[in-house]
């Protein structure tokens, strides 16, 4: 049992958990704003991933996943398999927003945070297994 919690709980995981909860952050407010201005729930989603995205690409490479090269090389596939990932999580995300939000008639900031959540861990995957790998 103390195996999986080392497994689980090591810097690498904590710290994603914690660039993951700022990168939602930024991600939730940039939503808000976008309804405050009046977009619908699609566009203040495609906002939210636009500014989460970058966000996050630069913390998981710096801090979480300790990407050390910025060789053009590197950046290139880095960046590509990342913004892959995040693109199908966003169109994930997305249409259960739209299905909850626009169909069901649920609450957005709550349905957005729901959402959230299962992001987060979504991404931890795909970062781990398919973007911050040592083979490049």
């Amino acid at each position: 049992m103390t195996g999986i919690i080392h497994k689980v709980c090591n810097r690498e995981t904590i710290s994603y958990l914690v660039f993951g909860a700022l990168t939602t952050l930024v991600g939730i407010c940039v939503f808000w704003l976008g309804e405050y201005f009046g977009f619908s729930v699609a566009i203040s989603n495609t906002l939210s991933h636009a500014a989460g995205i970058t966000f996050a690409y630069f913390t998981n490479k710096i801090f979480v996943f300790r990407s050390r090269s910025w060789m053009p090389r590197v950046l290139a596939k880095e960046i590509s398999t990342f913004v892959a990932g995040r693109i199908g999580t966003f169109v994930m995300e997305t249409l259960l927003l739209v299905l909850m939000v626009d169909v069901i008639g649920l609450p957005s900031f709550i349905c957005k945070l729901f959402t959230s959540a299962l992001i987060v861990i979504a991404n931890y995957v795909i970062s781990k297994k398919a973007v911050f790998t040592k083979a490049v």
